[in-house]
C-alpha cells in the first residue's frame, strides 16, 4: 500500500506555473480537508497578518502571531486552524518551480529555514517587508502569462526565502554544513530502505568517522541516531494519523518482520507501537 493511501497527501494542482498565492480565508472554507491531519508534496510559506493562528505540525502545536511566517516542508503532517479569526497569506510552490539553477537547488537543501531536521520552522519578519513582497508576488501571478512571468515570480519568492534565511538565528559553526544537509536529504529519500549509517557515508563519499564528527558538531547527534529518529517520527505519524495495521506499517518502513519493528520502536520510545497508538487516540 502506498503512503498516499495511508495519510491524505495533497499534490500541486496542474498549472503552467507551479506557484500559488492564497488568502488564508480558504482554510476555513475547507475545514473537512485542511483542518484534519494531512501532508503536502510541496513547500508552504504561511504568513499571519492579523489575529492568532494555531496549527499542528507533526506532534507540536504551533502558535503564530502577526509578522510571523511558518515554513512547512514536503512530507510534514499538518492540521490548520479552522476556529480562530486571522488574516494572512499562504505561498505554495514546488521544488521544480524554484530549482531553475543549480544554485537554487543547492539553497533548497542547505537553507536553515528549510531544514528537514527542524519540525517547526517559524521566523519573525518585518511586516512592511512581507506585505510588499507578497503584494509584488500577487501582482505578478495575476498578470497575463508571458515568457518572463515564471522567472519574475521565482525571484520574488527567492527574496522572500533569502530574507527568512537571514532572519534565522544560527550559530557560527566551523563545520561543513553542506555535507550535513546532503546527509539530511539522502536520509529523506532512503530512510525506508536503509538504516545503516555506513551506507550514507559511502553515498556521500566520506568516511563514517568524518560524517559522525560533522553530525556531532552540527546537530549534537550521530548519523545513526538521526536516522533512527527519522524512522521513529515516520512511525509515529503513521500510527497516529492512519488506520493502517502495525504489520503494514512495519513493511512500509522497511522491516522484514513486524516483531523487528515492534522491538525497534520499543527500544527508541520505551513503549510498544500499540500503546503509543492508543495513547494518541486519548489525546
Amino acid at each position: 500500500m502506498s503512503q498516499d493511501s495511508i495519510i491524505k497527501t495533497y499534490r500541486f494542482n496542474p498549472a503552467v506555473v507551479e506557484i500559488e498565492l492564497k488568502d488564508l480565508s480558504f482554510i476555513q472554507q475547507l475545514p473537512h480537508l485542511l483542518g484534519r491531519p494531512h501532508r503536502v508534496a510541496f513547500y508552504q510559506l504561511l504568513w499571519i497578518k492579523e489575529g492568532v493562528f494555531v496549527c499542528q505540525i507533526d506532534f507540536e502545536k504551533v502558535h503564530l502571531k502577526p509578522g510571523e511566517m511558518l515554513v512547512i516542508t514536503p512530507g510534514q503532517v499538518c492540521a490548520f486552524d479552522i476556529v480562530n479569526d486571522y488574516k494572512g497569506s499562504l505561498v505554495l510552490f514546488t521544488t521544480s518551480f524554484f530549482s531553475r539553477t543549480e544554485e537554487d537547488t543547492h539553497f533548497l537543501y542547505t537553507a536553515e529555514i528549510l531544514n528537514p531536521a527542524v519540525l517547526v520552522k517559524k521566523i519573525a519578519l518585518c511586516p512592511e517587508l512581507l506585505t510588499n513582497l507578497i503584494t509584488l508576488l500577487e501582482n505578478e501571478l495575476n498578470r497575463k502569462k508571458e515568457k518572463l512571468h515564471s522567472a519574475i515570480a521565482q525571484n520574488y519568492l527567492r527574496i522572500l526565502l533569502l530574507e527568512a534565511e537571514r532572519g534565522v538565528n544560527t550559530v557560527d559553526l566551523k563545520v561543513n554544513t553542506t555535507l550535513v544537509r546532503d546527509f539530511y536529504h539522502a536520509v529523506e529519500i532512503r530512510f525506508k530502505h536503509n538504516r545503516n549509517s555506513n551506507f550514507y557515508s559511502n553515498l556521500l563519499g566520506v568516511s563514517e568517522k568524518v560524517l559522525t564528527k560533522i553530525c556531532k558538531d552540527f546537530i549534537g547527534k550521530t548519523p545513526k541516531l538521526y536516522i533512527d529518529e527519522r524512522i521513529i517520527l515516520e512511525a509515529k505519524r503513521l500510527l497516529s494519523y492512519s488506520d493502517q495495521t502495525i504489520k503494514m506499517i512495519s513493511f512500509e518502513l522497511g522491516f522484514e518482520e513486524p516483531t523487528n519493528f515492534i522491538k525497534y520502536f520499543r527500544k527508541h520510545t520505551k513503549e510498544t507501537p500499540k500503546n503509543f497508538r492508543e495513547a494518541q487516540k486519548r489525546i
